[in-house]
């Protein structure tokens, strides 16, 4: 059951009182003219079979007041600002143009009501994220209810509050990914890229690592981590600083050099000159290299190297 968008405030955080449970979610009073229900899925931030693991009879809890959008869209905006973007022409006609793509006639300026969140600002423009509502006699704005969304919310902030503390927090592996590996901090998924903290074939499902927050961005729903060891190792660098490691892993655009807790990228840019185009040709699994740092990104993990003509490999 939704609820008119006059009714209440996008955002919000209202109190309900939870009056029926049901299998699939529960009725709570939002001291309206009407139940409101929410479904179990957003009764909690963890999984749940049955609104019982989240909630009790007659229990008082804080709901977000969320949007039931017809749609939504990331969209880059060139050479613009914040401020010459909103309630523009610019920002409708492309809203009038994605909502009539997908409802499949014209719509009017008249009948949209837009939400914008600014994503990134860039130097050539904006990432903007748009949500709009279609609004008409025959299909009012809605808004609905979660606890869930909440809970989100809140993980973030003590994500942002952790990582500005540089706080050691504790997750578990959950699965191995192309990239890397999946874990869980604070009900959120986060991952922890190899190539910065080794091979994943280092890594166990289930095993618990002390991790550093590198780097939180909600709006890309992105929580990237590093390995305590890995994040003391990076802290330790300079760039100019000529290193010693041994190669992991070969691609073709460069290897990746163990260098001790991390593993630092040496393009095939920065390899020889001319260029490499093959490293094959010249690396092989297991070589030791000594190479000079020329880029460190703390906020990405990531160590870029390059030879110079002191530099060698040995097998």
């Amino acid at each position: 059951m939704s609820f008119s968008l006059e009714s209440f405030q996008l955002g919000d955080i209202i109190t309900g009182k939870i009056i029926k449970l049901e299998p699939t979610g529960v009725l709570v009073d939002f001291y309206t003219d009407q139940l409101a229900y929410v479904p179990l899925l957003e009764l909690s931030l963890n999984e749940i079979q049955s609104p019982e693991e989240a909630l009790q009879l007659n229990e008082i809890r804080e709901f977000l007041v969320v949007g039931n959008y017809d749609g939504e869209h990331d969209i880059f905006f060139s050479h613009c600002s914040p401020e010459t973007l909103k309630d523009s022409d610019r920002l409708y006609e492309t809203t009038l143009y994605l909502a009539s793509e997908k409802c499949g006639h014209p719509i009017n300026r008249e009948d949209l009501i837009v939400h914008t969140k600014i994503l990134a600002v860039h130097g050539g423009g904006l990432s903007v994220r748009i949500c709009w509502f279609l609004c008409s006699q025959d299909h009012p704005p809605t808004v609905s209810f979660s606890i869930r969304k909440l809970e989100m919310r809140k993980a973030w902030e003590r994500l942002r509050q952790l990582q500005a503390e540089d706080v050691t927090v504790y997750g578990k592996i959950l699965k191995k990914t192309w990239s890397g590996a999946l874990v869980k901090i604070e009900g959120l998924h986060g991952g922890i890229h190899t190539y910065v903290n080794k091979h994943k074939e280092q890594l166990v499902v289930g095993e618990e690592l002390p991790l550093k927050i590198i780097k939180v961005r909600e709006e890309y729903n992105q929580l990237l981590l590093i390995h305590r060891s890995a994040s003391i190792k990076l802290r330790q660098l300079q760039v100019g600083q000529v290193v010693s490691g041994t190669i992991r892993a070969i691609k073709n655009y460069g290897v990746f050099v163990d260098i001790g807790d991390l593993y630092a990228l040496l393009p095939t840019s920065k390899m020889f000159h001319p260029s490499v185009d093959n490293p094959n040709q010249f690396f092989k699994i297991n070589d030791h290299l000594k190479a000079a740092i020329v880029k460190l990104d703390p906020e990405n993990g990531q160590v870029v190297l390059e030879m110079g003509v002191s530099h060698s490999t040995q097998h």
